[in-house]
């Protein structure tokens, strides 16, 4: 009895000196907010050029790494870009224009989050893209 009661008393202690720690609930990560891009359709409009007023569809994307690229459609038919860039105000797009035989640059100034851009074509021609709902 002697050695049951002293077991008995060794186990209570070791419970008793053992420490209880309840399971620490994890903290859901917070969801990621979507950041704000140029990529999607735009309506662009190139003002008093030569040929006129010149509409199209600017299609820009971009990529996991946050690259640019994508089209312009004028006259019904896709010339991909020739590069998009981030500049400290907006964007710098060029590309080929097979019609002009020359690159056509555009600079246009506005958020990845605006809904409407501004600027030029070939630094000389109003230039408006308005983002497509």
């Amino acid at each position: 009895m002697r050695s049951f009661s002293l077991l008995l008393l060794l186990v209570m202690v070791a419970a008793c000196a053992t420490p209880r720690t309840a399971p620490v609930p994890e903290t859901p990560a917070a969801p990621a907010t979507a950041q704000a891009s140029y990529a999607g359709d735009w309506d662009l409009t190139v003002m008093d050029t030569p040929a006129g007023t010149v509409k199209g569809i600017l299609t820009l994307t971009e990529t996991a790494d946050d690259a640019l690229g994508g089209t312009i459609n004028v006259n019904g038919s896709d010339v991909n870009l020739r590069s998009v860039e981030r500049t400290a105000d907006g964007l710098l797009i060029t590309f080929y224009s097979s019609d002009y035989q020359t690159d056509i640059d555009f600079r246009l100034k506005g958020e990845p989050s605006a809904d409407e851009l501004t600027g030029t074509a070939l630094n000389t021609y109003m230039t408006v893209a308005t983002r497509k709902k």
